[in-house]
């Protein structure tokens, strides 16, 4: 399940530390299993009140009942299944599913990642897209896999609160968003207006794209508008992640 292929083919993740976890679980994710070292297995068990998890409020009543099988695993053989490196002990298998374009297009606030390839900064742009009150999250084709144990944790397991769309070209996707009236906005360093002056609109998407190469000719031709985010000299951009923050917050703000 760390082979996207097979992620793919057995619509199963995983998802790994107590907070990408319990953000799954908070999200209305549905566990198949938990895997954790046996200080940490308390958190998820059944005989436990859900008074007695950290976090337990925000889950809400019905976590417990979203999990499959819990085991008690010892750090030394746990440990090395982790991605991360540094290991937190707890490992969850946790079912998803992909959302169809014409489906995902239908939420008011859609955030778009064109080729943004570092995991942890699409997990972080789909974290501050659930905070915003954004709907939808779609990955066009060269994008990293939000799915990945990487991605999840930099979203700390929120993913699974969205409507997550993977894999269609920029063209495909700007063309549905647009048919489905939104003003498509994309974040660029010259932009044609700054955040202040963004549009009101009932239905909006962001396009954020790789920081290297900035947004692709899709993209340009594609987004109704170009947004920009003021800076001080010397700097000439900011980390994708952080300016899709700026900006949802700002979007949020035009609703």
């Amino acid at each position: 399940m760390r082979d996207r292929r097979q992620r793919d083919a057995s619509g199963l993740a995983v998802v790994e530390g107590p907070r990408a976890v319990d953000g799954a679980l908070a999200s209305g994710a549905v566990l198949e299993a938990v895997f954790a070292r046996p200080e940490l297995v308390g958190r998820y068990a059944p005989e436990a009140t859900a008074d007695e998890h950290p976090d337990g409020r925000r889950l809400g009543a019905d976590y417990r009942e979203r999990i499959g099988t819990i085991s008690s695993v010892p750090a030394d053989e746990l440990d090395p299944l982790a991605d991360a490196m540094n290991p937190q002990g707890v490992l969850a298998i946790a079912q998803f599913a992909d959302t169809p374009l014409e489906a995902a297009v239908g939420a008011p606030r859609v955030v778009v990642l064109e080729a943004v390839r570092d995991p942890g900064n699409a997990g972080a742009v789909v974290r501050s897209a659930v905070a915003a009150g954004f709907g939808a999250v779609i990955a066009t084709e060269g994008t990293t896999d939000l799915w990945s144990p990487k991605a999840l944790r930099g979203a700390a397991g929120l993913t699974f609160g969205l409507l997550v769309c993977r894999g269609h070209t920029t063209a495909d996707v700007l063309s549905e968003l647009s048919g489905a009236g939104h003003v498509c906005v994309r974040a660029t360093p010259d932009g044609d207006i700054g955040v202040d002056e963004l549009p009101s609109a009932d239905r909006m998407a962001l396009v954020v794209g790789n920081e290297a190469h900035g947004p692709s000719a899709e993209a340009i031709s594609g987004t109704d508008v170009a947004v920009s985010i003021p800076m001080q000299h010397p700097v000439d951009s900011l980390n994708v992640a952080v300016a899709a923050a700026v900006l949802m917050y700002a979007i949020r703000a035009r609703a």
